[in-house]
């Protein structure tokens, strides 16, 4: 038996976090993993210098035709996972040449479905698998078929996102911080009122990790800017002492699986964040973390830890422990196994 998974990207977070994290753990529990990526990615992946440097709607034909050599070699013992959709096309063709005489998974961490014209795709795809892993609860109500979903959260690796020692740092010292893609940044201004003024009352400092700085809606926060890099993601994101994930309550922000305040609270920091979504399955409010609901919230429980450095330390710790108990990648990727082995000899 082997595992192919088809992802949407080299760079993209959730590839990296449900496909090549996964495979590799996977792989470390005897399994046979292959992982196929479209080249040129239309997710965020594509870097070519100008002229070439066209919209990524050019380029979804063309990663289209990228996949279909990756289909010559497929074995009828095969476990096929999707990562999303193969293609940003309307069509779920590739996906049948795919699963035709094989188990599917289909696996999906992210709203896909409230984009515009991708429902009629995705209610195809989830008919046409053998399974569907969905990110987090309201998803798997969104795929309506629960015969055959089960929720399997986003992990984190915690042999590499270790706990790192808190430092006894107040007010001008603490750090405030935030991971993200740009395109997020709309997600981080819901609560920039809130922190803005957290900000102001303790003279704490704010960071901004992401491949392009904070836009200019974002002043108040006089954000230092970070680009997010792989080989650097751990020690940049230890330079924060409080991480915060705002999400205003929206279709789209439901589906969110809380990676980025799992990232934090792996490496021992107290995590701030909305109550929507998997953020409040994660969080326990006030026991390894905060849920703050709107800008008063958000300004008292940030000022709180940023001068109380000992309460900044139990709650890492919390939250450290929620981690490895429930979403570290050990444990997520045992499911994953069961899941696949179970499939594959069903």
């Amino acid at each position: 038996m082997r595992v192919v998974f088809f992802l949407q990207g080299a760079e993209v977070p959730a590839a990296r976090a449900r496909g090549f994290a996964v495979a590799r753990a996977l792989e470390a529990r005897g399994l046979t993993c292959s992982l196929r990526v479209p080249r040129p990615s239309v997710y965020g992946d594509t870097r070519l210098p100008w002229p070439l440097h066209l919209p990524r709607s050019l380029y979804v034909p063309i990663a289209a035709l990228a996949r279909l050599p990756q289909l010559r070699d497929l074995r009828a013992d095969d476990v096929v996972i999707f990562q999303r959709p193969m293609v940003e096309l309307p069509t779920v063709a590739l996906e049948r040449l795919a699963a035709r005489g094989r188990k599917t998974i289909f696996d999906f961490d992210d709203a896909i479905f409230e984009r515009r014209g991708v429902r009629p795709k995705f209610e195809r795809l989830v008919a046409l698998c053998d399974r569907v892993v969905a990110g987090n609860r309201h998803l798997a109500a969104a795929a309506a078929a629960p015969h055959k979903t089960v929720v399997i959260p986003t992990a984190v690796d915690t042999r590499r996102f270790t706990a790192q020692a808190p430092g006894p740092a107040r007010g001008a010292d603490v750090v405030v911080g935030w991971t993200g893609l740009s395109g997020n940044y709309r997600q981080l201004a819901h609560a920039a009122v809130g922190i803005a003024r957290a900000l102001r009352r303790t003279g704490a400092r704010f960071l901004a990790i992401s491949d392009r700085p904070p836009p200019r809606s974002l002043a108040a926060l006089d954000a230092e800017f970070v680009r997010w890099r792989p080989e650097t993601e751990v020690e940049d994101l230890a330079r924060i002492d409080i991480g915060v994930m705002p999400l205003p309550d929206g279709p789209y922000e439901r589906g969110k699986c809380a990676f980025k305040l799992l990232q934090y609270m792996a490496l021992g920091r107290p995590g701030v964040a909305s109550p929507v979504g998997a953020n409040a399955d994660v969080v326990t409010d006030g026991v390894d973390g905060f849920l703050p609901d709107g800008d008063d919230a958000w300004d008292a429980q940030l000022t709180r830890l940023i001068e109380d450095p000992a309460l900044r330390q139990e709650i890492g710790l919390r939250a450290r422990a929620r981690v490895e108990a429930a979403y570290s990648l050990d444990v997520v990727a045992d499911r994953y196994k069961n899941l696949i082995e179970t499939l594959a000899f069903c």
